[in-house]
């Protein structure tokens, strides 16, 4: 199957995704000066729910400009990117995991716990990167791929 797409939409949307993530990496790791635990956390979140909606961009111009059925929820999205041979079936607990992450940011159902923020910045801001590689892989390619 061909997969149609934009390389300056999915281009343009990787290297938003790594800004953000970059500044959560200088934000826990780098922290010269050091920046208040509040504003780090609110920074994080912030950012963290920004490269959710930057990967959910790509999603949604991938299903758009391949006319493929409209998804009805954020993790429908992902399921539709699985379903096209774009993500391995095997990480879409970690896709969704993000979304409801960013729900919990954009929604406000509860009060964002620091633990979990601690949690995602340590084990799993690499999901970022993987999410953008996968895609950029079965799209523009292996040579543009690279972080």
């Amino acid at each position: 199957m061909t997969i149609r797409f934009d390389q300056d939409i999915l281009l343009a949307k990787t290297a938003t995704v790594r800004r953000y993530v970059e500044v959560i990496r200088r934000l826990w790791f780098d922290n010269d000066p050091p920046v208040p635990g509040w504003i780090r956390l609110d920074v994080t979140v912030l950012n963290l729910q920004r490269a959710v909606e930057a990967c959910l961009d790509m999603g949604t111009h991938l299903i758009a400009i391949n006319s493929w059925k409209l998804p009805a929820s954020a993790v429908e999205v992902m399921e539709t990117l699985v379903s096209a041979g774009l993500l391995p079936a095997s990480e879409l607990s970690i896709y969704r995991g993000m979304i409801g992450f960013r729900n919990v940011a954009v929604h406000n159902y509860t009060e964002i716990d620091q633990a979990i923020v601690t949690g995602i910045v340590n084990d799993h801001l690499q999901d970022f990167e993987r999410f953008v590689t996968r895609i950029l892989q079965a799209t523009v390619g292996e040579g543009r791929a690279e972080g």
